[in-house]
């Protein structure tokens, strides 16, 4: 009944096998457990105290997070090439930004640059409540001003030009034309390619976040120790006490031919 294993290879292949199946040391594994029911005859009892304390807390916390902090006159939702959130955002945080902003060499911020993934959700028509804001920018992340070479600012610029999604950018309009950029101009002035340019953006691009690699080489980083978000509250919360709801537009900041 061995008919098949008369050749010497495979004579040395079977007492290779059953010589190592001899020599390898045997161990026996036990495994113990009981199954335990999940259900409400088996649930932990809830302590009450610690109950009472969480709640306390929670209703403190929940009249805070649906505190109305101000009224938006539309619907905000981000966009491509750019969006009507998309602009509220970058011109109020450079807004803040150059207000909160002390340079040493006198030279102001030029330009704002976002991320479109860190807008998470768009502002409703009517009440925007502290929550909304906590959703709509969930990150930590605090504005940083980086000065750029004219060489990495017009990598910058081809970055935008490739994006398939409508960064957030304020003081700057841009033309592209099949996918390269044609025409640029920071506030109102063209792009000068002799000088640096600051830039306002958030840590997170500054560390080369969403392959932004031109941040990486910067000739200064400057932390302004303000997190977008808090400057998105305070602006609303400004607004509202002004008597004014938010608002935003679209004006061919970002142009595609």
């Amino acid at each position: 009944m061995f008919k098949y294993l008369i050749h010497p290879i495979g004579n040395i292949f079977l007492i290779l096998i059953l010589l190592w199946g001899c020599s390898s040391p045997q161990y026996e594994v036990r495994v113990e457990g009981a199954l335990v029911a999940v259900d409400s005859l088996h649930a932990p009892e809830t302590d009450q105290l610690i109950e009472s304390v969480i709640a306390e807390y929670r209703e403190d916390l929940e009249k805070v997070m649906n505190e109305v902090l101000g009224y938006s006159a539309h619907r905000m939702e981000r966009g491509t090439p750019e969006g009507l959130l998309n602009n509220f955002v970058a011109d109020l945080v450079l807004y803040k930004g150059r207000n909160i902003y002390q340079p040493a060499d006198d030279k102001p911020i030029d330009f704002c640059l976002l991320n479109y993934g860190g807008l998470r959700t768009g502002i409703p028509e009517g009440p925007v409540t502290r929550s909304r804001i906590f959703e709509l920018m969930p990150f930590e992340n605090e504005m940083v001003v980086v000065t750029l070479t004219p060489e990495k600012t017009m990598e910058l610029f081809e970055y935008l030009a490739g994006a398939t999604v409508g960064m957030p950018v304020s003081d700057i309009q841009l033309q592209i034309e099949n996918g390269a950029v044609r025409n640029i101009r920071i506030g109102e002035v063209p792009f000068e390619p002799d000088r640096n340019y600051k830039v306002l953006t958030s840590d997170y691009l500054a560390g080369g976040g969403d392959n932004m690699t031109f941040f990486m080489e910067p000739v200064s980083l400057e932390l302004l120790g303000v997190k977008i978000r808090d400057a998105i509250i305070a602006h609303l919360i400004e607004e509202n006490q002004a008597g004014r709801q938010i608002q935003s537009k679209l004006d061919g900041r970002i142009s595609i031919e």
